[in-house]
């Protein structure tokens, strides 16, 4: 295998008038430096100096792999640079995947700090439904992800962050919102606009429901929390969501309380992949949400 170190210095010795300047520059004696040069050519199948006369020149397929052997060189040395950009944050990506609820209503949060304090970072964010969060770090998709806490942690680290207690939310006018306090029973009444099948969030409100013996009413369903506030808003029903997205619920116009009974409480954290190093990016932002 032909070393960056081979080619850098057939290009000295290829723009030099002697071995003897060629080693010169490169700080290694004459005979390293013609040892070099041979085990080159022989990998290579051919020679690239001719030395039937004392004048250094190259041989035609020397002078043909000349411009080749300094494209390479440029190319390593981007190649390193970009490396060496990426660990000083001058450059580089951070991919988030984090569930709906997160993404409402913690993450834009995080996000402006960051991206004030690495400007250079560029950021995706892949807003889905939890379990193909983990599976979208599990796959190298995403650095990190933000999730409930999850059943299962062989494969992924989970960092705890806050308890999220869900709430319910309705439209201003409600009859609910009229009262001081709200039993899990007073809402049963009423239709709801719910997370679609399949979500943590719907598993979760229809188990506490089944321990009753009851379930939802569904009007409609939907599978953005921003949604779920628009179709409150307008009278559909009512909702019970993570409190992590009150603000965004209270700013489309709905109003929220919390529900004695209802009791479903999770803990919110971020994941990584155990058997994965974190980028740079993904560091620095982690540091800077000072967990």
């Amino acid at each position: 295998m032909i070393s960056v170190k081979s080619v850098n210095a057939f290009v000295v010795l290829a723009q030099s008038h002697s071995f003897a300047e060629a080693s010169q520059k490169l700080h290694i004696s004459q005979p390293a430096l013609s040892t070099a040069i041979k085990k080159m050519e022989e990998q290579l199948g051919g020679a690239l100096f001719s030395r039937s006369t004392r004048t250094l020149k190259l041989t035609t397929e020397g002078a043909t792999f000349l411009p080749v052997a300094k494209r390479l060189l440029a190319d390593w040395e981007n190649a390193l640079d970009d490396v060496k950009q990426l660990f000083r944050l001058e450059k580089g990506l951070l991919t988030i995947s984090c569930m709906p609820s997160f993404a409402e209503g913690k993450l834009p949060f995080l996000l402006s700090s960051f991206g004030y304090a690495q400007p250079k970072i560029g950021i995706r964010v892949l807003d889905v439904v939890m379990e193909l969060v983990i599976k979208n770090v599990l796959n190298d998709r995403a650095d990190i992800g933000f999730i409930f806490e999850p059943e299962e942690t062989d494969l992924i680290t989970f960092h705890p962050l806050f308890d999220d207690e869900f709430i319910v939310v309705m439209p201003p006018e409600h009859a609910l919102s009229n009262m001081k306090q709200i039993a899990i029973d007073d809402i049963l009444e009423y239709p709801f606009v719910s997370m679609n099948r399949g979500s943590s969030t719907r598993k979760w409100i229809d188990e506490k429901l089944a321990t009753r013996g009851t379930k939802l009413r569904i009007s409609a369903e939907a599978s953005q929390f921003s949604t779920i506030g628009n179709l409150v808003y307008s009278g559909m029903g009512i909702a019970i969501v993570p409190s992590m997205v009150e603000q965004q619920m209270r700013a489309k116009g709905c109003v929220s309380s919390k529900v004695r009974g209802l009791d479903i409480i999770k803990r919110v954290g971020m994941i990584s992949a155990k058997n994965r190093a974190l980028s740079s990016a993904a560091q620095a932002f982690i540091e800077n949400m000072k967990i």
